[in-house]
Parts: C-alpha cells; structure tokens; sequence
C-alpha cells in the first residue's frame, strides 16, 4: 500500500474497481481500504467518477509510455508495429484487470469518462500515426493515416476483449500480434499502392 493519501486511494480504487466494479463500489469502501478520510477524499475528489478519471488518465499515461518505448526500440516499420501491438496486448495480459477496467468496466460510465477514454485511444491512435508518418511520410494522405491508425486502435481493443482476458499463453498472443501486424502493416501497403 503506497503511504501518499492520494497515492492510497488511487491504489484503493484501483483495486475495488477492478474486483467488485466501479458502480458496485463505494466511497466510503474506497477510505476504508485507503485508511484516509471522507474529507481527505473530497478535498482530491468531488465523486468516485473524478477518481476513476484520475485513475484512467495515470493507467492510460503508463501503457502508452511502455508501448512506445517498445516502438522505439525496433528499426524497421514492420518491426515497430509488431513491438507496439505485442507490447500492449503483454500489458493487457499481465494486467488484465487494469486492462478490463480500461476497455470494458469504464465504458459508459458518464460522458467525462468517455471523454477520458476517447483521448487515451486518440493518443494510442497517435503514436501508430507518428511511426507510419516517419517512415513513409509522402505515400499516403495525413487523413488516411489517421483514419487508419484509429482503425487500428480499436481493432487491436476488440481482439484484447475478445481473446485475452481469459488466456495467458504466450503463443496464442505471440499468434494475435503477428496477425494484426500483418492487418496494420497491410492496411498502409494497400493505401500507398
């Protein structure tokens, strides 16, 4: 348990959103397994939908930093794509329930959460963009790209909450990554052609 107030009640949150869901939980469970105050709460937060936001924006934050320093560690394009979509299916597997509470338990919960998760999605849409960008700059439209990046984006969610939440073998992720590489790196080819 982290000793900071907010700390603890980021850690708390995190917690029993992810095991008893984020409607199912309570502020006053949240100080409780936080060891801190309704005041000390509401002197962070204004609701338990603030918190989550909070939560969501340092989570997202952490698995864009991780994916792409897995992008930038690879040469190739191919490379990178590939480094990119396995690195953050990895990351939805060792943390699936961060994972879950990213792409399934936030969902819906009020238009500033969507918000939120809308934003992460765009910057994960973002990066794919950059690396396309850097390496084949004049082949296709900024649009395309774009339009394209965000495709990828939200395919590579739907695999996550089709596919891994339930498996941690590591060849069946390794099998997921290589085939939406091949759909990403495809998806560009075919536009540049």
């Amino acid at each position: 348990m982290p000793t900071e107030a907010q700390d603890k009640m980021l850690y708390a949150a995190l917690h029993l959103f992810t095991t008893k869901g984020f409607k199912d939980t309570s502020v006053l469970e949240i100080v409780e397994l936080a060891r801190v105050s309704k005041t000390t709460f509401y002197q962070s937060y204004s609701s338990k939908e603030e918190l989550l936001v909070s939560l969501f924006k340092q989570l997202a934050e952490e698995i864009i930093e991780e994916v792409k320093n897995a992008v930038l560690q690879e040469q190739k394009i191919t490379e990178k794509a590939y480094a990119g979509i396995r690195r953050y299916m990895e990351l939805c597997v060792t943390r699936s329930t961060v994972a879950k509470l990213l792409l399934v338990e936030s969902v819906g919960v009020s238009q500033v959460v969507e918000k939120v998760r809308r934003e992460a999605h765009r910057r994960f849409a973002e990066l794919f963009y950059q690396t396309v960008q850097s390496e084949i700059p004049a082949l296709i439209s900024e649009e395309e790209a774009h339009i394209i990046s965000q495709a990828m984006v939200g395919a590579i969610n739907e695999v996550v909450v089709q596919n891994l939440f339930e498996s941690d073998e590591d060849a069946h992720l390794e099998r997921l990554a290589r085939l939406l590489n091949r759909i990403v790196v495809g998806a560009y080819v075919n536009l540049s052609q």
